[in-house]
């Protein structure tokens, strides 16, 4: 599926090539799930202590400003043991928005930290209630750097706080527990590989392994299609992709796990295999490892109809399907976005919808999963009219 991969240019434009890496992504998803309809429809004859992005980050101590009162959403009932707030980051073709805190309750926007974060927050992951780390590109270089932001009881972000050093390339993906951070890289040109990392704030340990294929803009035997997932104990890594031949062809679906204590190496060969489906088979969109790690939430989407289960890790079995979701569901998005809350209680996720005829605002159907009852939350939230740089997904972290 892909080109060939010739290294960036001097001049060329880093930010530009990531753009069009995104546009790639969503492409190579519309093709899986063309494969995937008509394939179906041949067979039944049916039609983490942490630092930023693009511009610079303010440091100084600014109050974020308060969301309106005026919103379109539809309410929910709070569950007892959510985390009050969640946060999420609005993701576009062409670059993602600032960081927004909504309440884990209605949806309803709490506060915009466009004064800190003005656009372009990479990466997302909570380190505890209320507590999030994230990644913006530095300047206009090929680099990341990762902050720790915390919210006061009324979901108000405090200033940023810059943690660990500047990470080579953008990150796509993060993931952590407790001083324990996971993330994935891309390269900073067409031929060089990205990587996934780990490094512990606390001691200095870092790790990094390679050639793997993250946002379609670099080379590798495996690729990394859905956001990163750490086990609370901080043992294991996990993340939704494919399995790809050294020209780019995908050759399967899979969810991989590795061992945080994996000596460097490949992906693909510190790695071990928990699923692995065909490409026709529902897209494995996203995972989430459970606090022991020894089971895994999967994400599924097929049509218009989105699947949880959870399996276990070390044999793959099936242990219980947990939610379908469905309506009007806008095929084929980002996929299916999960996050599991640091407690290890609640699954939250996210998925676009098909606006109504004549209507010009982008909705996302926000849903909280209870992974004991499997007892499904869910709520709409608009964003806004949609124009030339249309909604793609939302990044989720609570």
């Amino acid at each position: 599926m892909k080109t060939a991969s010739p290294y960036l240019l001097p001049g060329a434009d880093p930010d530009a090539l990531i753009r069009e890496a995104r546009r790639r992504q969503r492409r190579r998803y519309l093709t899986a799930g063309l494969v995937i309809v008509l394939v179906l429809a041949a067979a039944t004859g049916l039609s983490v202590g942490l630092r930023g992005h693009t511009g610079r980050v303010s440091h100084s101590p600014q109050r974020p400003r308060r969301a309106p009162a005026s919103g379109h959403l539809t309410t929910a009932v709070a569950l007892s043991g959510q985390p009050r707030f969640f946060a999420d980051v609005i993701e576009t073709d062409e670059g993602n928005g600032t960081l927004e805190i909504r309440a884990s309750a209605t949806g309803k926007l709490v506060a915009d930290d466009g004064q800190a974060f003005s656009h372009n927050v990479n990466g997302l992951t909570a380190t505890g209630p209320g507590n999030f780390l994230l990644a913006q590109q530095v300047g206009d270089q090929c680099a990341s750097q990762l902050y720790q932001v915390r919210l006061n009881g009324q979901g108000d972000p405090g200033a940023p706080t810059p943690v660990g050093p500047e990470l080579h390339g953008e990150v796509a993906s993060l993931a952590a527990s407790g001083g324990l951070i996971g993330y994935a890289v891309t390269g900073c040109s067409k031929g060089e590989p990205g990587y996934i990392g780990v490094m512990d704030t606390r001691t200095g340990f870092s790790r990094r392994w390679s050639d793997v294929d993250v946002l379609g803009i670099s080379p590798g035997n495996v690729a990394v299609t859905g956001s990163l997932s750490m086990s609370a104990n901080g043992r294991w890594l996990a993340f939704a992709g494919w399995d790809t031949t050294a020209s780019g062809h995908v050759t399967r679906q899979v969810v991989r796990v590795l061992p945080v204590t994996a000596a460097a190496g490949t992906v693909a060969g510190r790695s071990r295999v928990v699923l692995s489906r065909p490409v026709t088979a529902p897209a494995l969109d996203a995972v989430s490892l459970s606090p022991d790690g020894t089971s895994v939430y999967t994400c599924n989407t097929a049509g218009s109809e989105i699947s949880v289960a959870r399996y276990q890790t070390a044999t793959g079995a099936l242990l219980a399907n947990l939610a379908r979701l469905g309506g009007a569901v806008k095929f084929p998005p980002a996929g299916c976005q999960m996050t599991l809350d640091t407690t290890g209680q609640y699954l939250l996720l996210a998925y676009l919808l098909n606006p109504a005829r004549g209507s010009a605002w982008t909705a996302v159907r926000v849903a909280s999963i209870s992974v004991a009852t499997g007892r499904t939350t869910p709520l709409t939230i608009n964003l806004g009219q949609s124009g030339m740089d249309p909604v793609s997904g939302m990044n989720l972290a609570w």
